[in-house]
């Protein structure tokens, strides 16, 4: 596994008891977009915190139903390991 740094992340959803799911805003090609990231670790954050996260990436392929009903594939960001700074109780 690559070892990772996602500066000012922002905390959207909290995975009770596991961690929480981060986005990170990059431009690719003149546009914004979103990159998502499942965060493991007990920090303490909250929605809303942005927050520095360290720790190990690792990349698998997720299934799921979209929204038109039709099953569909992509590439789920996890980072292992991690170490969060500067979430709402910070340090951690």
């Amino acid at each position: 596994m690559a070892k990772v740094t996602i500066e000012s992340a922002l905390v959207e959803r909290i995975i009770d008891g596991w961690g929480f799911k981060a986005t990170e805003t990059v431009t690719i090609q003149g546009e914004e977009r979103k990159v998502w990231y499942t965060v493991w670790t007990k920090a303490a954050v909250s929605e809303g915190d942005k927050v520095s996260i360290t720790g190990e990436l690792g990349v698998k392929l997720e299934e799921f139903t979209g929204r038109d009903n039709k099953p569909k594939m992509s590439a789920a960001a996890h980072i292992n390991n991690a170490q969060v700074s500067g979430g709402s109780d910070a340090p951690f």
